[in-house]
């Protein structure tokens, strides 16, 4: 008896021993006012722009064994096609775009070249029967390589050559954003420096064409126009960069964010590639980051990780000291990543606003960004639509890089498709020309042997309700072979607003110059107005 309450007494003992440490290791949230910690709570999990990737914890056996089963799916998949199995096939499809899925947090799979053959072969698989999956994509994008070197290089000790003969001579401005020239930042630069070829160069030549579209933007949303540089350090201004945390886009929105900011994220479209689209959502974005925490350096911060971890030090560094934090007296606080991520912003604003400074060559400018916006009722084949303008397939591809599929989406509303600058009347006329079952505004699709309507309901990602109530008059369905279905359209908020705003008719955009404005001196190198200016073509096609 004595032995059974022994044990017990120690049993509790060892319960309260954990809670108290679990306790100090993880302090609970403070209690008085309205706290970030309730509104935690009430908001559920934060979503943020560009999370860190998480760390890769494969060993080489476990990587081998994971791509060896990807290539057994993709066997499997084989056979049961061979069978003719329709219900294995759409199993083993599932299975593997799953797996796949976990995979692309680890980044060393993702470099692989069997890891990538494999993941091209059973995702195109897989959008034969369904359509794309949604935000399922292979890095991509020479901006993430750049960030690992450098981030590498600011947790060891630059050159100091490089970084001691940087000009000193930079006047301090009374900026929004203080763009603080300290070692970190110095040494960003000093990497930036190195690697002009590599980096800054190609960055000069993308700014000429995007930037001004962007310091537009930033204007009419009221944000800081220096806020254009983030999107360098984002993605180096690649429309189609893409992140081991699947952050897409020149300003590297996970889908989640991304949708709450209004841009649609589905497998038809992904508007995180629209360099207008999710320009102006990441200006709104920053602005509420702005609100959250007083101060642009910490809105930064949040916008790289998780804003409640940000807050999270501002918090206990006010505790501690009574005062508010700069994002300079909490930096050894953050993850490593948001650490490096305000100094390669700053590094990167002062370098390309300051270019005869820094001895950076002139280089040759991109392309305009200019274009026709068309509003189209038909889901046209991106190859129809560059017939019709009489331009290359690649031309509506490079200004459409939102469009996942190689067709427009169906759509209850006209949906706005970019065009080469000056090609809209070519269009309009070929589009006017074509027979009346070609310019049929709803998309077809001809029922395959072994199809159901709910497998091809989930290729099309239209309710299976909706698409028999568009194919048949009622119950019970009756259905054949190559009968022609005519799969049910969906409305597009995106497009629904160009076209409120453009009261449905074409419009012609040409974005000017860009200006550098220098941070140093506060003049302007070179100065050109932004415009967007709108035509009335014809009727729309």
């Amino acid at each position: 008896m004595q032995k059974r309450t022994f044990l017990l007494v120690v049993a509790i003992g060892g319960v309260v021993l954990a809670a108290l440490w679990h306790h100090s290791v993880h302090p609970s949230a403070p209690t008085s006012e309205t706290s970030w910690t309730h509104s935690l709570a009430r908001t559920g999990p934060i979503a943020h722009a560009n999370p860190p990737a998480s760390q890769d914890t494969l060993s080489e056996a476990d990587a081998l064994r994971r791509i060896e089963r990807l290539y057994r799916l993709q066997a499997d998949l084989m056979q049961a096609q061979a069978a003719h199995d329709a219900k294995r096939v759409e199993g083993i499809l599932h299975t593997a775009i799953d797996e796949l899925g976990t995979l692309l947090n680890h980044r060393s799979l993702a470099d692989r070249p069997r890891f990538r053959r494999v993941f091209h072969a059973l995702t195109s698989e897989y959008e034969k029967r369904y359509g794309i999956p949604d935000t399922l994509r292979l890095p991509e994008g020479d901006i993430h390589t750049m960030r690992g070197g450098l981030f590498a290089t600011l947790n060891d000790d630059a050159p100091a050559s490089l970084v001691d003969e940087l000009p000193s001579d930079l006047r301090e401005q009374d900026l929004p954003i203080p763009l603080t020239l300290n070692r970190p930042v110095k040494e960003s630069m000093a990497f930036l420096l190195d690697h002009k070829q590599q980096y800054l160069y190609p960055w000069l030549r993308r700014a000429s064409t995007y930037f001004p579209m962007i310091e537009q933007i930033l204007a009419e949303e009221g944000v800081p126009d220096e806020l254009k540089y983030l999107a360098i350090a984002e993605s180096g201004l690649n429309p189609h960069a893409q992140s081991r945390a699947q952050a897409a886009g020149i300003w590297q929105f996970v889908a989640r964010t991304g949708r709450r900011y209004g841009l649609s994220v589905d497998p038809w479209v992904d508007e995180r590639l629209d360099p207008e689209k999710s320009t102006r959502a990441a200006a709104r974005h920053l602005k509420d980051l702005y609100a959250r925490f007083g101060d642009w350096q910490l809105a930064l911060a949040g916008y790289n990780c998780d804003p409640g971890v940000v807050q999270y030090h501002v918090y206990k560094y006010r505790q501690r000291t009574g005062e508010t934090p700069s994002f300079w007296d909490i930096y050894q606080k953050l993850p490593e990543e948001t650490r490096n991520y305000v100094p390669l912003f700053t590094a990167t604003a002062v370098i390309l606003s300051n270019p005869t400074d820094f001895d950076l060559k002139r280089v040759e400018a991109g392309p305009r960004y200019a274009f026709d916006y068309v509003p189209v009722e038909a889901a046209l084949t991106i190859e129809q639509v560059a017939t019709l303008a009489e331009v290359k397939k690649t031309k509506v591809q490079v200004l459409n890089p939102e469009l996942r599929s190689n067709r427009l989406p169906p759509s209850e509303e006209p949906y706005y498709v970019r065009l080469p600058y000056g090609t809209y009347h070519t269009f309009a006329k070929n589009y006017a020309a074509l027979p009346a079952e070609e310019r049929a505004p709803s998309l077809k699709h001809i029922l395959q042997s072994g199809e159901t309507m709910g497998q091809v309901a989930e290729r099309y990602h239209v309710e299976r309700d909706r698409l028999v109530e568009a194919n048949t008059n009622g119950y019970p369905i009756s259905m054949h072979v190559g009968q022609p279905l005519t799969i049910p359209e969906t409305e597009y908020a995106g497009n629904t607003r160009i076209a409120e705003s453009a009261d449905a008719t074409p419009i012609r955009v040409r974005y000017g110059r860009r200006t550098i404005r220098s941070i140093g001196t506060g003049e302007s190198l070179e100065t050109s107005l932004t415009a967007a200016a709108s035509e009335s073509p014809p009727p729309t096609p």
